[in-house]
């Protein structure tokens, strides 16, 4: 689109809905847009979502994220990143060239660190909240967040947007980030200019209204888990602020597909719901069993583990939310790469002194499944829709979704 059109489009649509905080990005010429989500957890289904909303309101997008590169025909492929600053700047024009109009990025914490978006301008930039992971990386929590922070400080443009989520951990600092790039805040959820309101539960949707500013429209969230809609309102934000009219996003979000193994519910059978879920440090662990929970008449059963090779220090701090928040806490091997299994556990069991310990993954899903009962939830944490284990140098094949699905049909 030309400057002029452009302008006039950006005025029509501020004059439309009356001149809101969602005055949209101007779109770059001569590349795609770029909106990029950083966080803890949730950036998965941001990314995807945000690539997901702009497809269905017509435009050409592609997607970088965990699960690998989506194209604009909708082709998944794997994303072998090489640790290169060409590496994304020659990804974003070869989807230009194949027409895409905008590119949805999850920015690992890793990329940002290493400078692989040194070369990339970013219109939109996203924030799911900053907590505790990749100690081992980053030697210090500090260090962890000023790495996460260079998505606001140095790749959004100084004319650009950022959302943030309110309430979310160190939101302070994004806020204070972006005031000193220069660019637009928006904030989204509770308080915020972009929220939902009077979500009720139907059908296994979230039923209710989508607030932008003084404007209202329905909105039907393919989830009833809180965690899940906050991310896809973030992903909403995002579109709305690169320029899709609210009324568009919100039938576009009935449309969306959450990531595979983010509070996935593999079964429901006699009384008992099944749900697999990548929850791998303290932050997420908590949402996870939270959002659980409140969906549970019974008892929460939990199988999970902690990584080898990572951040040891939030081994203990997960195994005591883990006896806080569930029931039953079985505690099993997660993927231990070139670590002693049995020190992992020890070292989670310092916070989880009453899990039963079953080292073999297999079977202790098998029995949590074994011991559920009607109105009971299995709750299977840490490596979500990953189908292999990493032990040693070996990659075992290993899906939690496939077991869980087994035992809960035997």
């Amino acid at each position: 689109m030309e400057g002029t059109d452009q302008h006039n489009t950006v005025l029509a649509y501020a004059l439309e809905y009356g001149g809101l905080l969602i005055r949209p990005v101007i779109r770059p010429q001569g590349r795609p847009l770029i909106s990029a989500v950083t966080g803890t957890n949730g950036k998965t289904t941001v990314a995807s979502a945000t690539m997901q909303l702009m497809n269905r309101i017509g435009w050409r997008a592609a997607c970088y994220d965990s699960m690998g590169v989506t194209d604009v025909h909708g082709v998944l492929r794997e994303a072998n990143t090489y640790r290169s600053p060409d590496y994304f700047p020659e990804l974003i024009d070869r989807e230009f060239r194949t027409g895409a109009e905008a590119v949805s990025i999850e920015a690992f914490v890793g990329i940002l660190a290493d400078g692989l978006l040194d070369r990339v301008e970013v219109d939109v930039a996203v924030s799911t909240g900053f907590e505790r992971d990749h100690l081992d990386v980053h030697g210090s929590i500090e260090a962890y967040w000023r790495a996460k922070l260079r998505l606001f400080e140095e790749h959004l443009r100084p004319d650009g947007v950022a959302l943030i989520l309110s309430g979310s951990a160190q939101s302070e600092l994004v806020r204070e980030a972006v005031r000193r790039r220069g660019a637009r805040l928006v904030v989204v959820g509770d308080g915020g200019e972009v929220r939902l309101t009077e979500l009720v539960e139907v059908a296994g949707s979230l039923v209710g209204q989508l607030v932008v500013g003084g404007n209202q429209f329905d909105v039907s969230l393919p989830t009833v888990h809180p965690v899940v809609a906050n991310n896809l309102l973030l992903a909403a934000g995002a579109v709305m602020s690169a320029g899709g009219s609210p009324d568009e996003v919100a039938d576009a979000l009935t449309t969306v597909v959450p990531p595979p193994g983010r509070l996935e519910v593999i079964a429901e059978q006699n009384g008992v719901t099944a749900i697999v879920d990548t929850a791998h440090n303290p932050g997420a662990l908590r949402a996870a069993l939270q959002s659980v929970r409140t969906r549970t008449r019974g008892r929460v059963i939990l199988v999970f583990g902690a990584g080898g090779e990572s951040d040891r220090g939030k081994r203990p701090d997960m195994g005591a939310l883990a006896e806080e928040l569930a029931d039953i806490v079985i505690l099993t091997d997660d993927n231990p790469r070139r670590e002693l299994p049995q020190q992992i556990r020890r070292e989670v069991r310092i916070g989880a002194p009453n899990s039963i310990e079953i080292p073999d993954r297999r079977d202790a899903i098998r029995m949590a499944v074994w011991a559920a009962r009607p109105g009971d939830s299995v709750l299977v944490a840490g490596r979500g829709d990953e189908r292999f284990q990493l032990l040693a140098a070996r990659r075992v094949p290993l899906d939690d979704r496939e077991i869980l699905q087994e035992e809960m049909t035997r």
